[in-house]
């Protein structure tokens, strides 16, 4: 009776570690910050995803916002859509990469996802430019990053 209960205390126990090992490895794994720009009628917001024990970005979402009447080159639906449907087709076809233009009445919503871990980098260094380096061979410093959003102007959302 003894041994029986012995063994059931020591599965419970390493089923406990097992199971909070698990669950904090995946809520400790990645982490977020969101920032956010409003100049000229548009509104931008970057959400940075990031391992935070490697100060390591993952990916990448931007949302733009941007209303017709308020942009400084542009202010009618039609303008717009002239000069952003060619860069929007550029990035479809692109492995890591999702992007949509949302055309309304009195505004446009625009969101780019780029995966870092799962991006086609010939293709995308074609889009994202020659400054972009390929993730695979560069860490993409959440550090880094951070700093280079506060001199662009942006602020962090918390």
């Amino acid at each position: 009776m003894k041994k029986i209960r012995n063994v059931l205390l020591s599965m419970a126990m390493i089923f406990i570690v097992v199971l909070s090992t698990a669950c904090s490895s995946k809520e400790a794994a990645t982490a977020t910050k969101t920032y956010v720009l409003e100049k000229n009628g548009l509104k931008t917001t970057i959400v940075y995803t990031y391992i935070e024990k490697e100060d390591k970005v993952v990916k990448q979402t931007t949302k733009n916002e941007g209303i017709y009447a308020q942009l400084p080159s542009t202010k009618t639906k039609e303008e717009t859509q002239k000069v952003l449907d060619p860069i929007a087709k550029k990035y479809q076809g692109i492995k890591g990469i999702k992007h949509s233009i949302d055309y309304q009445e009195d505004k446009f919503i625009e969101d780019l996802e780029v995966d870092y871990t799962n991006i086609d980098y010939e293709k995308a260094k074609e889009v994202l430019g020659k400054n972009f380096q390929d993730p695979a061979k560069t860490k993409i410093s959440m550090k880094k990053t951070e700093e280079l959003m506060n001199k662009m102007g942006y602020t962090e959302q918390k």
